[in-house]
């Protein structure tokens, strides 16, 4: 049965050129980048279907506006994350086009696919579009919310297979997001209450009531509004509210069953509070709904590492890294499992090329433990100052860099280190006992009796505690 649809195409202008002049792995990774945040984006706007085509994106939303402001900020957020990209892979400027035409579309029978002339219509109108810009027909542009929006004509063209001989096309330009936020409250539609709400995603609102409010007003106007549902649940498990964010979880399943984002951060909440088996099923669903949902395909490879079945986690990293090249911390975690396995050389491989991408002080504390494994001291020493350098509280790694500078003959220093890790994790035996170890070498019994003590404490059923306390005393 057909249905009226915004249908969005994006394109990576002149990409194809960049082939020719770029290494190709550089290339993947850049594409895979885009393709990571786009959809990641249009999963916030309550996108109904997308699918990866070519050198970009078809999306498809129920809501015209929301479409609008998808492509404005989908540009917006890819010329940010362009300039943060490039240092790092090397890669041009990779401009997007963007198209939208509002119009009939039809859901193949038993298929994941849509067929329709508004499909070809805003395939036509993105070709038209020039770089960094969205395109729009009249049919949208009469649709949206427009004293919200500034647009200019962007002159008549004659699209290839549509059933006018010409067209006038429109170039938004921008969303006044402040002028929504000065409207009546009583005054606002469901779809306003939403969109008013992700409109604070990557601002000093976002997670806040104020966000949450924008969700629950949307939903006090309309029920059955899914997104809506899906926005607030992740919200309120991030603020610590499980139970709140499974009970909406729980409703945007009722309702649409086949919305692969609810399984996914459903199955992030059920994994958090222990419920492997559960959060395996919603993941497993995710994937089978989106086989390419890259978050799911890591979580779920981080979920089947975590329960032992590595040869089936690897072959989920792999694929999420095929899918996301620059995924730092899924090399990070197939590291770990390489490791654990003993393929030490490909695990060294991915620690690498995780620090990469981005410095990251659990890529460098796990980095330095294979180093160590591996007898490369001095090296993990050197991670170790990185990690604490990047994350000064990081109580782990103050503890094992204590550990080699004592090993060397270093006690000032790695008392000092001692402190810093005892003062971020009270709670650690392993840090105490090895504290007590220093200042008993040191010939300060009572202060390392008082340590050993609380090690023995904290973990009684540790043999070694019990002797060290046993010996002391």
């Amino acid at each position: 049965m057909a249905r009226r649809f915004a249908v969005l195409f994006s394109d990576l202008e002149r990409h194809t050129d960049a082939w020719t002049r770029v290494p190709r792995e550089r290339m993947v990774a850049a594409i895979a980048e885009y393709r990571y945040l786009a959809e990641s984006l249009a999963g916030q706007y309550g996108c109904l279907f997308r699918e990866f085509v070519g050198d970009g994106h078809m999306f498809l939303f129920e809501d015209p506006d929301a479409a609008a402001q998808f492509g404005l900020r989908l540009i917006e957020s890819w010329r940010i994350a362009g300039t943060e990209l490039r240092p790092v892979r090397d890669v041009p400027e990779l401009p997007l086009r963007l198209g939208c035409h509002f119009g009939e579309c039809a859901r193949l029978e038993g298929e994941e696919a849509w067929i329709g002339r508004a499909i070809a219509a805003a395939k036509r109108v993105e070709s038209q579009a020039e770089a960094n810009t969205l395109y729009v027909t009249e049919s949208l542009l009469e649709l949206i919310d427009l004293p919200l929006y500034s647009f200019t004509e962007a002159g008549v063209h004659a699209l290839k297979g549509d059933f006018l001989p010409q067209r006038m096309l429109y170039r938004l330009v921008d969303f006044d997001e402040e002028a929504l936020a000065r409207r009546p409250e009583d005054e606002l539609s469901a779809q306003e209450w939403f969109l008013r709400g992700v409109s604070m995603v990557s601002t000093d609102r976002e997670w806040t009531e104020d966000e949450a409010g924008c969700y629950r007003k949307a939903l006090e106007l309309r029920e059955d509004y899914v997104e809506a549902h899906v926005n607030l649940a992740i919200l309120l498990n991030a603020q610590r509210d499980a139970a709140g964010a499974m009970q909406h979880y729980r409703e945007a399943l009722r309702l649409r069953p086949d919305h692969p984002e609810a399984h996914y951060n459903y199955a992030v909440l059920l994994t958090a509070r222990g419920s492997v088996a559960g959060a395996a099923e919603h993941l497993h669903e995710a994937l089978r709904l989106r086989p390419e949902y890259v978050d799911a395909r890591h979580a779920y490879a981080n979920l089947l590492a975590a329960r032992g079945d590595d040869p089936v986690a690897a072959q989920h990293y792999e694929e999420a890294l095929r899918l996301r090249p620059d995924d730092a911390a899924a090399h990070i975690d197939y590291a770990i499992l390489l490791e654990r396995t003993g393929d030490v050389d490909e695990a060294t491989s991915h620690y690498q090329e995780s620090l990469r991408i981005r410095p990251d002080p659990a890529a460098h504390y796990n980095y330095a433990l294979l180093l160590e494994t591996r007898g490369e001291t001095p090296l993990a020493e050197l991670h170790y100052l990185e990690a604490v350098r990047l994350w000064p509280d990081y109580g782990e790694a103050h503890n094992n860099l204590a550990i080699l500078l004592q090993l060397r003959g270093d006690l000032d220093e790695a008392e000092r280190h001692y402190l810093v890790a005892l003062e971020a994790r009270p709670e650690d035996p392993e840090a105490h006992y090895n504290y007590a170890l220093l200042l008993r070498s040191r010939g300060e019994s009572e202060k390392a009796q008082l340590h050993f003590r609380i090690a023995y404490e904290l973990a009684p059923e540790v043999s070694t505690f019990r002797s060290a306390l046993e010996w002391s005393s």
